[in-house]
Parts: C-alpha cells; sequence; structure tokens
C-alpha cells in the first residue's frame, strides 16, 4: 500500500483532426473533423495518471477546452490528495457553475476525473476498476459501423466485418428521410449477419413523437435490440410517451449531463436503456452514480463509446449491459473479446491489458 497521492503537476495538450475527405455522418450531423484533448495528472513520486477526450466536430473546441482545464480546472487540482477524488470532483463542480458546468466544462471535469482514477489505480498497483468492486468480468460488445453515408452495399460489408471480429451485436444509424429507407437498411443487413446478432439503431434525436413511434413500430416488428435517442435528449415528456407506448426498448442520455440529470429520466419512467456518454456525463465518479440509480430503477446500463474507462464501469455496474465500441483499429486500442464479450483488463489503471 502507498502513501497519499498527491498531485503535483497538471499537463494538458490538445490536437486538432484533419477534416476527412469522406467524413461520416448521421442523421443529425457531418462528423468532420475535431480533434483531442490529453490530460496527465501527476504525482509528487513521478507516477501519472493519464486520460483523452475527443470531438467528433468543432475545430476550434480541442484548444478551448485545453485552455479551460489549463487555466480554471487544472489549479484547483494541484496540491489535492488523488485519493479524494470526489472531493477534487466537487470542488471542480463549484468552481465552474457561475459560467455552467454542462457543455464543454463538463468535458474538462472528465477528463481530468479519468486521469485521476486512471492514477490511483496505478498507486495500488491495480485495474481501477477493482477499487470500485465489480460484478462480472466480461461485458457484451457491440460495433457501432453503420453511419449514414454508407451505402447499402458498405454497410453490409461494415457489418459482417464487426461479426468476423467477434462482436455480437452492430449499430445502424437511422433517422433517414423515409421510414423505408432506415427499414431497407436494416433488411439488408440482417440477411447478411443473420438473426442470430443484435441490430441496434440510433436516429441522432431527429424525430418528432409521432414519428419516434412510427418508426419504432416498425423497429420491434423487425427485432431491432433498441431505438437510441430519437427525439432531442431534453425531451423528457417524448421519452416518457415513447418508452410507455413502445415494445422497442427506448435508448438516451448520451447527451444527459450529470447525475441530476439523469435521475429526472428516472423518476419520470423516461428511459429504457441508459447510455451515459464517459465526456458529458461527468467522468467515472457521476457515472458510477447514474449506474446506482440505473439498478435502483431497474433500467439497462449500456455505454456511450468506448475505452478502458467505460469498460471498468460497466464491470461494476449491476444492470450493465453492453459495451459499444468501433472496429479494431489496433490491438492494443482494443479490447480483448471472448465469445462477443470484452474480457476484464488486469493492467494497472485503465488499460486494455
Amino acid at each position: 500500500m502507498r502513501n497519499l497521492v498527491h498531485i503535483k503537476e497538471v499537463r494538458v495538450e490538445y490536437a486538432r483532426r484533419p477534416h476527412a475527405e469522406r467524413p461520416i455522418r448521421d442523421a443529425l450531423q457531418t462528423l468532420s473533423g475535431g480533434g483531442h484533448v490529453a490530460v496527465e495528472v501527476i504525482a509528487d513520486d513521478g507516477l501519472v495518471g493519464q486520460a483523452t477526450t475527443s470531438f467528433g466536430r468543432g475545430d476550434g473546441a480541442p484548444h478551448t477546452l485545453a485552455v479551460l482545464i489549463e487555466e480554471e480546472l487544472a489549479p484547483k487540482v494541484v496540491g489535492q490528495d488523488a485519493e479524494r477524488i470526489g472531493q477534487i470532483i466537487e470542488s471542480l463542480k463549484a468552481e465552474t457553475e457561475y459560467h455552467g458546468t454542462d457543455g464543454i466544462a463538463t468535458f474538462g471535469i472528465s477528463v481530468l476525473d479519468v486521469a485521476l482514477w486512471d492514477l490511483l489505480g496505478k498507486a495500488h498497483g491495480v485495474p481501477t476498476y477493482q477499487l470500485w468492486g465489480a460484478y462480472r468480468d466480461r461485458i457484451p460488445a457491440y460495433a457501432m459501423v453503420g453511419w449514414s453515408n454508407y451505402s447499402v452495399d458498405e454497410l453490409r460489408r461494415q457489418c459482417v466485418l464487426a461479426v468476423e471480429e467477434g462482436f455480437r451485436g452492430v449499430k445502424l444509424k437511422a433517422g433517414a428521410p423515409t421510414l423505408e429507407e432506415d427499414v431497407h437498411r436494416i433488411e439488408s443487413v440482417r440477411a447478411e449477419i443473420g438473426p442470430d446478432i443484435k441490430i441496434m439503431v440510433d436516429a441522432n434525436q431527429v424525430l418528432t413523437v409521432n414519428e419516434a413511434l412510427r418508426r419504432g413500430e416498425a423497429f420491434g416488428d423487425l427485432g431491432v435490440g433498441w431505438f437510441e435517442e430519437p427525439l432531442r435528449a431534453d425531451d423528457i415528456d417524448g421519452y416518457a410517451e415513447l418508452t410507455r407506448r413502445l415494445r422497442i426498448p427506448v435508448a438516451t442520455g448520451e447527451n444527459l449531463y450529470g447525475a441530476r440529470a439523469f435521475r429526472r429520466f428516472f423518476e419520470r419512467r423516461a428511459i429504457g436503456i441508459v447510455q451515459p456518454d464517459l465526456r458529458r456525463a461527468g467522468g467515472p465518479t457521476e457515472i458510477r452514480a447514474i449506474g446506482a440509480l440505473a439498478a435502483a430503477f431497474d433500467v439497462p446500463y449500456a455505454s456511450h463509446g468506448g475505452g478502458p474507462a467505460a469498460l471498468s464501469l460497466l464491470l461494476c455496474a449491476p444492470s450493465a449491459i453492453w459495451l459499444e465500441t468501433g472496429l479494431r483499429a489496433s490491438p492494443e486500442a482494443f479490447p480483448r473479446l471472448e465469445d462477443g464479450c470484452a474480457l476484464a483488463p488486469a493492467g494497472p489503471g485503465f488499460s486494455w491489458e
């Protein structure tokens, strides 16, 4: 057991991502560039906790966030004891309250939270999830591969590749101009991958309640696993109606900020599957509270996005059902899959090892 871990320094770097020649697209937006911000939280003995957060679009966002972390958040972290992460996170919420914690400030708090938990896991020489108490040593994984800009042929190829890589499910973007187009894409994929692989669909907030009801009924008839974010993220009345009237589970949460926002959805029974996003929900500290709420309200929990921190949180969430990730870019940046499940990592902090 180490002595208390005191934080000596926070380092921040950012990079813009060059615009893709053929950017991916969903029903709401084109993910044209963006970039990332990398954070290192350094202890006084040289141990380093690391984290990265990313933007799918917004060329100025990485620089803006880096400045916010350097000038507003990092000074509140330096000199603190990393064993008291909850206290640090609450101080960052208080520091950002005047201009609003939701939004880009939460991106900053979240990436620091990930780095702090990575540091603490390394300080104790264990995977971070072991500090929280795990419910399982693996979780089913699916691949988000069905972007709206893909032709039907390309969509089929991507889904077949995901199955060949060992995934148990695939997710397709929905919310096309017509229901018929959505149905055609789903049926085309099903014909390729067979009946045993789950298909989920994501409409990225573009539908009205009436249209979501119409499409949800059709997707249910096709055996789709869930209908993700059909309405604007803040339409709690609409989600309550969909959750009540549709037999297909309605998933949402990737654009909600903080456990209190999620609590309102749980209380209204306005959520069928909860999907906190690591960047927007507030980092591991906040997502652990969301996971506890999900279990208390008997709501299944699936990650929005992947990465070692998302996997670690799922291992420790009572009602967790799925890890979302993409196709295998490189072995060192990808979970180990066995029988369609992502396996618990063995390396200290957050890692895929």
